[in-house]
C-alpha cells in the first residue's frame, strides 16, 4: 500500500496534462492521501493502522473565501483489547472507512501586512465506520462527529517557485453520535445510539508548494481529536433491559501526508 501511494505521489508531482495556469481567485484541488491513525479508549483498547484515500476542494476567493472539500479513505486496523470476561483480543484486518465533508468561509486577503495569515470558520461532518463485526464477539461501529473548524492559514503563494504555508485549526466539537450494532455479536441485544457532546479537535498542516503552470502541493498533517465520555442508554437482550451502555473517553491521532494537484 505504501508503495502505492509513493508512485501516487510521484505521478502527481510529474504531471503536466492540464495546461491552464490555476487562478489566484478560484482553484480546483485533487490528489492522494496517506496516514498512520491510532484510536485509544484509555485503560481499554487501542486500534492502529493505515489508511488511504482521496480528495477533492474547490476554492472560491474573489469578495470573501470559501472553500469547500470532500474525503473519502480507506485502511485496516489493528485491534488490541479485552472481551467482557477479560480475556485478551488481539484482531488485525479490520476493515474502516471515513468520509469527512467540510465548508469554510473567511476573508479573500489577509488581515494586515504584519499579520499575513487568514483566518476561516466553517462547518465539518466525519463519520468513520469501524468493521470490528468481522472478529470473535465483535460488532460494526459507526462514529458520527458534527464539528465547527475555526482556524487560519498562510496566503496562497502569488510567485512561481517552491514556497512554504501552513494552517493552524481548532475544532469546536459541537455533537457526535456513536452508533454500535451489538446485535452483530448476539442477535438478542439491541443496538446501541449513544448521543457525545463533549469534545474538541486540533489540526496543522505545512504545505511545501511548487507554484507554476499547475500548482503541486506537498502537505504533511497531523490531527487530533479528544472526545469525553458519551450519554448512557439502556441494553436490553431479547427485549428486556439488562444494563446500561456508554461510549468511553476516547482520543485519536492521525498522522499523514497529502500530494495535491491545484488547477
Amino acid at each position: 500500500m505504501k508503495k502505492v501511494m509513493v508512485v501516487a505521489c510521484l505521478v502527481l508531482l510529474g504531471a503536466t496534462a492540464a495546461t491552464a495556469t490555476p487562478s489566484q481567485n478560484e482553484a480546483l484541488e485533487a490528489g492522494f492521501q496517506l496516514s498512520q491513525i491510532t484510536y485509544k479508549e484509555p485503560g481499554i483498547m487501542k486500534e492502529s493502522g493505515f489508511m488511504y484515500g482521496l480528495f477533492v476542494s474547490y476554492s472560491n476567493r474573489k469578495e470573501f473565501t470559501a472553500k469547500f472539500d470532500g474525503l473519502m479513505a480507506f485502511g485496516q486496523m489493528k485491534y488490541v483489547g479485552s472481551l467482557s470476561d477479560g480475556t485478551s483480543l488481539t484482531v488485525s484486518g479490520i476493515k474502516d472507512t471515513m468520509i469527512e465533508l467540510r465548508a469554510v468561509f473567511g476573508p479573500a486577503e489577509p488581515m494586515s501586512d504584519t499579520l499575513a495569515v487568514i483566518p476561516y470558520i466553517g462547518f465539518g461532518f466525519r463519520y468513520l465506520y469501524d468493521g470490528l463485526n468481522n472478529s470473535p464477539s465483535g460488532y460494526g461501529r459507526e462514529s458520527n462527529y458534527l464539528y465547527l473548524p475555526i482556524g487560519i492559514e498562510s496566503p496562497s503563494p502569488t510567485r512561481t517557485g517552491w514556497t512554504v504555508g501552513f494552517t493552524l485549526e481548532f475544532d469546536l466539537f459541537l455533537q457526535g453520535m456513536q452508533v454500535s450494532h451489538l446485535s452483530d455479536a448476539d442477535p438478542g441485544y439491541n443496538d446501541i445510539e449513544n448521543e457525545q457532546s463533549n469534545g474538541y479537535g486540533l489540526r496543522g498542516s505545512v504545505r511545501f508548494i511548487k507554484a507554476g503552470r499547475n500548482d503541486i502541493i506537498i502537505e504533511p498533517f497531523v490531527r487530533y481529536w479528544k472526545i469525553g465520555e458519551s450519554e448512557k442508554e439502556i441494553l436490553t437482550y431479547y427485549g428486556s433491559p439488562i444494563g446500561m451502555v456508554w461510549e468511553p473517553a476516547n482520543n485519536s491521532t492521525e498522522i499523514g501526508v497529502r500530494c495535491t494537484l491545484r488547477f
